[in-house]
């Protein structure tokens, strides 16, 4: 289930998985979550991802917060595109503990950076770019 597309503001897709529920906040072709080749997330993410830790907060059961990159190489002084999406998946964390998560319910913290891609017919699709929050249900497995 997608929500109504709100101009700056990400993406978002909410899906019941086997092991819960997985929030995806994703780029599309007009707005960015974080500035390019940056961890510095947009006023718009801040804005969502403390909305949705209020939610989360609410509910029950463990966090896992995922970051992905699209397939468009990348270097910098300080990041690849696996580094990358692994900074931006601790930027998503601090927001949602800033936000009301208790610490102690964040499981872990993952970057894939290219290697998991939403859009396999196009690699460097901006859906590609993407955090995802799994919410556990109470009693299931680590994978």
């Amino acid at each position: 289930m997608s929500g109504p597309r709100v101009d700056g503001m990400p993406t978002v897709d909410v899906r019941a998985v086997r092991d819960g529920l997985l929030i995806s906040l994703m780029d599309d072709t007009k707005s960015s979550m974080f500035a390019q080749g940056s961890a510095e997330p947009t006023p718009a993410t801040v804005r969502l991802l403390g909305e949705l830790a209020v939610a989360i907060g609410k509910a029950r059961g463990a966090v896992v917060v995922r970051g992905h990159t699209d397939a468009r190489p990348f270097r910098s002084r300080t990041y690849d595109n696996s580094r990358l999406s692994a900074a931006r998946a601790q930027m998503a964390y601090y927001m949602l503990v800033r936000g009301g998560v208790p610490e102690s319910r964040i499981e872990h913290i993952e970057g894939y950076g290219a290697s998991k891609p939403l859009s396999g017919m196009d690699p460097k699709a901006p859906e590609n770019r993407r955090i995802e929050i799994l919410l556990r249900s109470e009693g299931s497995a680590v994978p």
